[in-house]
């Protein structure tokens, strides 16, 4: 991991972080947003998309993160990014077509809606971390 360390350690100094959107606020998405606001010095949290935004908010919150901004538009999610203010939303294609998206972690158990999530991510031009077995058991790689 010493590489990949150093690798994110250079992103932060420069100040061009890895800008991550979590699709899924289940436990497993907590769990991940959890670790990428306190533990992962070059990443960020910029976006959760889940159909409750309670339990988008919920995610942020147990991270440590209170303010956040709902945004319903790619534009309001691009200008929240812009000023670094974390966003929630219903609806996970905005993270996927959003430009201040560098990546979207696919986390939500589902399979139909997982797979197109994951293919507008990919038709945008966005790394996708899958951690939804389901879709690739169902599926396969894509």
């Amino acid at each position: 991991m010493i590489i990949i360390d150093s690798a994110l350690q250079r992103l932060e100094r420069a100040g061009r972080p890895i800008r991550v959107g979590l699709v899924g606020a289940g436990f497993m998405a907590r769990g991940v947003a959890l670790q990428i606001v306190n533990a992962t010095p070059g990443m960020r949290v910029v976006a959760i998309a889940n159909r409750t935004l309670d339990k988008a908010r919920r995610a942020y919150q147990e991270a440590g993160v209170d303010a956040v901004r709902t945004v319903e538009t790619v534009t309001q999610l691009e200008q929240a990014i812009e000023r670094g203010l974390p966003a929630i939303t219903d609806d996970a294609l905005l993270l996927c077509r959003a430009a201040g998206v560098d990546a979207i972690v696919e986390l939500t158990g589902t399979i139909e809606h997982a797979a197109q999530v994951t293919l507008e991510a990919l038709a945008h031009r966005k790394h996708v971390v899958l951690m939804n077995a389901e879709v690739d058991g169902t599926i396969g790689p894509i």
